[in-house]
């Protein structure tokens, strides 16, 4: 499947961060001078019988404000330009399902996320000034399997195990202490971690 979009955002609203004498920072919300988000998506999905099943898709876009435009409150000290493409918003990301099932009850998966990259505001505190970041891309693997137990009639019981983030893709510039940034967040939530589980269905 191949679907084109486009959309045209009249006033959108949008943050801007303004840091006061104190050091607070007050975020106001405002109206843009308008917006518009297009591109492509696309989506395929195959199985062969019951072993194996598989569907990816990826979308394609650009999110841009008509008019280049601060996040922060226009502190002419600061060191962020004026942009026109959005903050947070990929040109590109995607993901894929993999299933296999060799046999009934035994079954693994592999799933994935790609996120290109964006731009992201990091507001002064721990770093001196303002300023606009453009974030890696990131691809997170992750894996599971499981094996399913026949317990009673119409109950049975899944043990399962896999590990999220194989690849540990996951921000590596997290601000630290009592004058950190806690919004400067981006990516994976989670690192590389390992779980196990049972799950009783009846």
């Amino acid at each position: 499947m191949v679907e084109g979009f486009y959309t045209k955002l009249i006033n959108p609203f949008t943050p801007v961060s303004e840091e006061q004498e104190d050091g607070t920072i007050i975020k106001t919300i405002v109206n843009a001078s308008g917006a518009k988000v297009y591109g492509v998506n696309m989506e395929i999905r195959g199985a062969y019988a019951s072993l194996i099943e598989l569907q990816l898709g990826a979308t394609f876009q650009k999110s841009l404000y008509d008019e280049a435009r601060k996040w922060s409150g226009g502190d002419e000290d600061d060191e962020v330009k004026p942009e026109k493409r959005m903050m947070r918003t990929p040109d590109i990301y995607g993901y894929f399902v993999a299933t296999l099932t060799p046999f009934k009850r035994f079954s693994t998966n592999l799933n994935a996320t790609y996120t290109g990259n964006m731009l992201v505001p990091h507001e002064a505190g721990v770093i001196e000034k303002n300023r606009t970041e453009k974030t890696p891309s990131f691809f997170d693997l992750s894996w599971k399997t499981a094996y399913e137990i026949p317990f009673f009639k119409g109950m049975s019981l899944e043990i399962n195990a896999g590990i999220q983030n194989i690849f540990n893709s996951y921000q590596k510039d997290f601000d630290k202490g009592p004058d950190r940034a806690s919004s400067y967040i981006y990516g994976p939530a989670l690192p590389r971690s390992y779980y196990a589980g049972v799950k009783l269905s009846f």
